[in-house]
C-alpha cells in the first residue's frame, strides 16, 4: 500500500546557482525502510525536512495517504511522522531527566504511562535502567541517541525519518545503535526513510535505496538488486 508519494517535488532559494531539490518523484510503500544515500549536499536531508514540515517546497506534491500533505494539520503531521537526527537537542530536553522527557512525551502525545519505563529503556541501552533520574545532558552520546529512540518508537508512528543520527557518535556506537535501530523498525513494522553517506550502511540496512546527486534522483535500487551489490559496485553506481 502506498504510504507516501512524491511528485514533481521542487526546492530552490534564490541565492543558491542550483536547486537543492529538483523534480523529484518517488514512492514509499507502507512497511518499507528506505536508505537514502548521496554525499554531502546531494539534497538527502532537505527531502526529510520537506517531509515533517521543517520546509516548504516551492512546487510538486507530496501526498500522504493520497492526502496533501499541505492540507494535514501540523499536531497530526506530528503524532504520524517522528524525526531523529544527529543532535540529540532536536528530540530530548537536556536540561531535564530521563524521567521527566518520558513524562512529557506521554503527555504530549496523550498516552497512558507504561508499567516499567526501566524495563523498556534497558533493551535500548542497558546504562539507562538505572539512570531515570540524571539529567539528559549528563549522559553520553551514544546513550542519548538511545533514548531518543526509545521514546520515539514507545508508540509507534507510522514513519519514522533518520537524518543521519548516528554520525554524531563513535564508530563502534554507531554500529551498534544502527544495527538496533534496523531490528526496532522490524518488529515494529515501521516504515522509515534513513539518510547516510555510507555506502556500507545502505547495504547492510534497508530494504530500497533512493540516491540522489546534486538535488535530482539519481538512482532507485530495489531489493533484489541491493542484495547482490558491493560496496565498490554501489559507490561506483551512485557517487
Amino acid at each position: 500500500m502506498t504510504l507516501v508519494k512524491f511528485e514533481h517535488v521542487n526546492l530552490h532559494y534564490p541565492a543558491l546557482e542550483r536547486p537543492i531539490l529538483k523534480d523529484i518523484n518517488y514512492t514509499v510503500q507502507k512497511g518499507d525502510c528506505v536508505v537514502v544515500l548521496g554525499a554531502n549536499g546531494s539534497g538527502k536531508s532537505s527531502l526529510l525536512k520537506l517531509l515533517d514540515g521543517r520546509y516548504k517546497m516551492n512546487s510538486g506534491k507530496i501526498l500522504l495517504h493520497d492526502k496533501d500533505i499541505h492540507t494535514i494539520s501540523t499536531c497530526t503531521r506530528a503524532h504520524c511522522i517522528h524525526t531523529l537526527t544527529q543532535n540529540a537537542q532536536d528530540n530530548l530536553f537536556l536540561s531535564l531527566t530521563i524521567f521527566e522527557n518520558y513524562q512529557l512525551m506521554i503527555k504530549r502525545q496523550g498516552h497512558d504511562p507504561i508499567d516499567s519505563l526501566a524495563d523498556y529503556l534497558h533493551t535500548f541501552n542497558p546504562n539507562l535502567s538505572h539512570k531515570l533520574d540524571v539529567l539528559v545532558a549528563r549522559l553520553s552520546g551514544g546513550e542519548q541517541q538511545a533514548l531518543a529512540l526509545a521514546l520515539a518508537v514507545l508508540y509507534p508512528p507510522e514513519i519514522l525519518l533518520l537524518d543521519e543520527h548516528t554520525s554524531a557518535l563513535d564508530p563502534k556506537t554507531a554500529e551498534h545503535l544502527m544495527a538496533l535501530t534496523a531490528r526496532i523498525i522490524h518488529e515494529r513494522h515501521i516504515t522509515a526513510l534513513l539518510t547516510t553517506h555510507n555506502v556500507n550502511h545502505a547495504l547492510a540496512y534497508g530494504d530500497r535505496i533512493l540516491a540522489l546527486k546534486e538535488g535530482v534522483v539519481h538512482d532507485c535500487i530495489e531489493s533484489d538488486d541491493k542484495k547482490d551489490l558491493t560496496a565498490e559496485a554501489l559507490l561506483a553506481r551512485c557517487y
